[in-house]
């Protein structure tokens, strides 16, 4: 006898999968009538369990529960009654999308400009076998409905679901295409594959999303040299352009940037001061040619520039300065004058 097929949960099993098949349910309730029901019912669920006492079980979070033990609720309840769950054909049809309305009404979702489509989506494309439609929808939306633009709160997909909203994977597939009908993805909504990569270079060393940024004031640059060379004030260093970690601790600060002058530099600087509001430092189109003049009298080769560089946000004279001069400027460059 395993810790599933215990006597105590017979009923519990029972309405299980009977909630499972039946369709546009995403928990049932269950009697705990007596202490050792209690008992055997706490350790399933992990927690302390009160007698007499009336459980909603939500199917979504005793999936949760089993698969953190390595198995899943449809297996489970296939051991129990020696029978996989199913439903047919029919059926399938008229409770799906009884399903996805019900969870996005449980969380607030059901009116979102995109919900309609997404149900049409997911019950004709999402490949969800519909015995774990109501737990895997009810998990999707309860997910959605935290991915809030404002106030972002930056999480990681294993933060969020463990393994299931790796590619691939069901949970996965629908909450992507969610967010893709509601004109976002994965890192604008605040979510990033995970805690530790790309970390970002700054004054206080390389931080990753558990790291928190001590300046409220920081000065975003490209080249580690600044760093290394002392130019004052707090520095990120975007050495890779605006990457997720760098969004995530550039979001609510006040910040000023300087980058090359280069179409990479530009392209860079306009999506820094796009997502911060922050200003530039030292990027006009007159630093820019004090620049050249300087580097030219000194005998400095500068690198040819190939290709106009886009509009710069902050200075419309800019681009046209560039293309005219042919020459690119990189940090390292003007290293002196940032000092």
């Amino acid at each position: 006898m395993t810790e599933y097929d215990r006597p105590e949960l017979a009923e519990f099993w029972r309405l299980a999968r009977e909630t499972m098949e039946g369709g546009g349910r995403s928990a049932f309730s269950f009697r705990v009538e007596d202490a050792g029901t209690a008992t055997v019912l706490g350790e399933l669920l992990r927690k302390p369990v009160a007698h007499p006492a009336r459980r909603q079980i939500s199917l979504a979070r005793l999936d949760e529960h089993i698969r953190a033990h390595g198995s899943s609720l449809p297996e489970v309840l296939e051991s129990v009654h020696g029978k996989p769950i199913g439903l047919s054909t029919s059926q399938e049809s008229s409770t799906a999308d009884a399903v996805l309305k019900f969870a996005l009404r449980e969380h607030g979702l059901l009116q979102e400009s995109w919900a309609a489509e997404w149900i049409e989506h997911v019950r004709r494309y999402g490949k969800i076998p519909q015995p774990a439609l109501p737990m895997i929808a009810n998990q999707a939306v309860s997910i959605l409905a935290r991915l809030r633009p404002e106030p972002r709160r930056w999480t990681t997909r294993f933060a969020l679901a463990g393994n299931d909203l790796d590619d691939g994977r069901p949970l996965a597939r629908i909450v992507r295409k969610a967010l893709a009908l509601a004109g976002t993805d994965w890192e604008r909504s605040g979510v990033l594959p995970d805690a530790y990569r790309n970390p970002v270079l700054t004054s206080q060393g390389y931080l990753t999303l558990n790291d928190s940024l001590a300046a409220q004031e920081i000065t975003v640059v490209r080249s580690p040299r600044l760093l290394e060379s002392g130019v004052p004030g707090p520095l990120m260093v975007l050495t890779d352009g605006l990457t997720a970690q760098a969004r995530h601790h550039l979001d609510g600060r006040t910040v000023r940037c300087h980058h090359d002058f280069t179409p990479d530099g530009i392209r860079v600087m306009n999506e820094v001061l796009a997502w911060t509001g922050g200003t530039a430092w030292r990027m006009s189109a007159a630093d820019y040619r004090e620049a050249v003049a300087t580097l030219i009298a000194r005998g400095v080769e500068l690198p040819t520039l190939n290709a106009r560089p886009e509009e710069a946000s902050w200075d419309p004279a800019l681009a046209e300065t560039m293309a005219t001069t042919g020459l690119m400027v990189t940090e390292e460059h003007v290293l002196p004058s940032l000092l």
